[in-house]
Parts: C-alpha cells; sequence; structure tokens
C-alpha cells in the first residue's frame, strides 16, 4: 500500500466503525505543519478534539504537491484561531534576503542582525568544487564557530560527499535517519534531514542546473539555505540552477 493511500482508508474506517478518541490529551502540538495533507489533517480533529498548536513554513514543504497551508487547515479546523509567525530569528538579514530570491512567495521576515553576504563559488569540474568546499570548511575552522552544515539535495549526494571530505577530514560527521544524536562540528546530510536544524554556517554544495530544476528542487535549496544562521556558501560546477541566476 503506498504511504499516501494510508491516511483516506484511516479516515474512512473512522467514518464507518468509530475509533477511540486520545481523551486524555489537553493539548495538541503539531510541528511542520505543511508536510501534513488535508485528510491527515481530518484524520487528526477525529482523534484529537482538545486544543491544538499548529506551527510550520509553507515555503519549506518538502512535497509542494501535497502540502498544506494555514487556508488548507482552516477549512479542516473552521474555528480554529490561527496566527502567522513571519519573523526569523535564525539568519543574519542578508541571508534571509537570499533565500527570498530563492522562493520569492515567502513571507518571513528577518531581524536587523547582519553578516556576511551569502556566496555563490562556481568551479570548472566535480575536482575543483570539492576544493572549494575544502576551502570553505578551512574558514568556518578558522572562526571559531561550532557548527557546519554541508547540506546535499539528497542522501545519496550526501553519503558520496561524506566518502570523498572523510579522508582530509576526521571530524566530519554523516547524519542519516539512523543517526543515533546529532554532533557538533562539520555534519554532511540531506535537505529532508536538515529540516528544523540550524548550523552556525552552511554549504550547499552542487547548485547546478541539473540537478536543482523542478519546484520540489526550489523548496528542497530553500530548505537547505535558510538553516544558515551566520554564513551560507553555494558552490556548483556546470551551469547554475535557475533559483539562484
Amino acid at each position: 500500500m503506498e504511504f499516501s493511500d494510508v491516511f483516506p482508508l484511516v479516515y474512512l474506517k473512522i467514518r464507518l466503525e468509530g475509533s477511540t478518541r486520545y481523551e486524555a490529551v489537553k493539548h495538541l502540538l503539531v510541528d511542520e505543519m505543511q508536510d501534513y495533507t488535508a485528510v491527515q489533517y481530518a484524520v487528526i480533529s477525529l482523534l484529537f478534539k482538545c486544543k491544538k498548536t499548529i506551527l510550520g513554513d509553507s515555503s519549506q514543504s518538502v512535497n509542494p504537491y501535497s502540502s498544506s497551508s494555514i487556508s488548507v487547515i482552516k477549512q479542516v479546523f473552521p474555528g480554529a484561531d490561527t496566527v502567522e509567525l513571519l519573523k526569523s530569528y535564525r539568519s543574519t538579514y542578508e541571508i534571509i534576503h537570499f533565500i527570498q530570491r530563492i522562493n520569492p512567495n515567502s513571507k518571513i521576515i528577518p531581524i536587523e542582525r547582519h553578516g556576511d553576504q551569502p556566496r555563490i563559488m562556481q568551479a570548472s569540474d566535480h575536482a575543483e568544487e570539492l576544493v572549494q568546499i575544502n576551502e570553505r570548511i578551512k574558514q568556518f575552522e578558522e572562526s571559531g564557530n561550532r557548527t557546519l552544515g554541508i547540506i546535499c539535495k539528497t542522501q545519496a549526494q550526501a553519503t558520496q560527499l561524506y566518502e570523498e571530505l572523510s579522508q582530509s577530514h576526521g571530524m566530519i560527521h554523516l547524519l542519516t535517519f539512523s543517526s543515533e544524536r546529532f554532533q557538533e562540528g562539520i555534519i554532511i546530510t540531506s535537505s529532508h534531514m536538515a529540516k528544523g536544524l540550524e548550523f552556525d554556517h552552511v554549504i550547499v554544495p552542487f547548485v547546478s542546473e541539473s540537478n536543482y530544476n523542478s519546484e520540489l528542487d526550489r523548496s528542497l535549496l530553500y530548505i537547505a539555505c535558510s538553516r544558515a544562521m551566520h554564513a551560507l556558501a553555494l558552490t556548483f560546477h556546470g551551469a547554475s540552477c535557475p533559483f539562484i541566476s
């Protein structure tokens, strides 16, 4: 059974047969609201009759074709009080304005904390791109900051890059769904895994036209870049993706 088919069937089962509600729960908190579909919220509304707090950013959906906005959530919970939390306290003013170029629909508002402009670095080939990434790693190590996230589009790309960089950097960690804990230092991971995390510095590699070109790719790139608090760099070889050109 496809995962997308599960919740419609659960909804029908509850409607036809009934279900035990979670009456002991007095308040339900739902994070990453954009990653739940309307039918998933319909199931939640049947199981939990308590008050709810639903949070998220519709610009950070990992699947923009089956995500939910505040307007969709209001249809499921018509009596709910809704408040959009738009101000970002994570990233500098310059990083926020850069990610708004990636997704012009983003309503995020930056605080007046300034830093360096994000850097876009073009290489002639894969080998030179690795050199540029190593240079950024060295700058991070000299900065005195604690965390660097190297955020790839896919977990396969993250694993490959980890194998290439770990030969020269012993303190690099690969973050996957099977990781038991979050390590400080240099983390290589995917956009899916990076959701909800933040790093002092972020490097987003392989930002080429061939790698980032769909609306889903736009969301993944937005997520990756918005993880940066103080410094952001993007690297690519070949033609740059349309979202940063």
